[in-house]
């Protein structure tokens, strides 16, 4: 082989790596491309993801604070359903006494009525 053949042969190999480094290069582009898209859609799903998180926390503080008004609300109602019943248990005490006295009147006038003397023919 000659020089100039040699020469040759070396220089095709070099065009030839230089052809492998081009496409090198463009898949590095491409893959640098993919990785920028990939680098936003992270920013933009780590946005989102703090957005969700935010708005959970809102959401349980919301819920928190119903409850905490249902809770108070019926602690409320319970107390003045207590202060009813105590009532309504006072009014039956009270009834029952009236029910029992107005027998031991009704006793008190059936008795004086008993020892009554006949009415007259008139």
């Amino acid at each position: 082989m000659t020089d100039a053949e040699f020469i040759e042969r070396i220089d095709r190999h070099i065009e030839q790596g230089n052809r492998y480094l081009e496409q090198g290069n463009r898949y590095m582009e491409q893959g640098n491309r993919h990785m920028e898209r990939g680098n936003q859609l992270m920013t933009e799903v780590s946005k989102e993801i703090r957005l969700a998180r935010e708005q959970h926390d809102d959401l349980r503080r919301f819920i928190r604070e119903i409850n905490l008004r249902a809770e108070r609300f019926t602690q409320a109602a319970i107390a003045e359903l207590q202060k009813v019943s105590e009532g309504q248990r006072r009014l039956s005490e009270s009834h029952e006494d009236s029910r029992a006295e107005t027998r031991a009147q009704t006793q008190a006038l059936l008795a004086v009525i008993d020892r009554l003397p006949p009415p007259s023919p008139a």
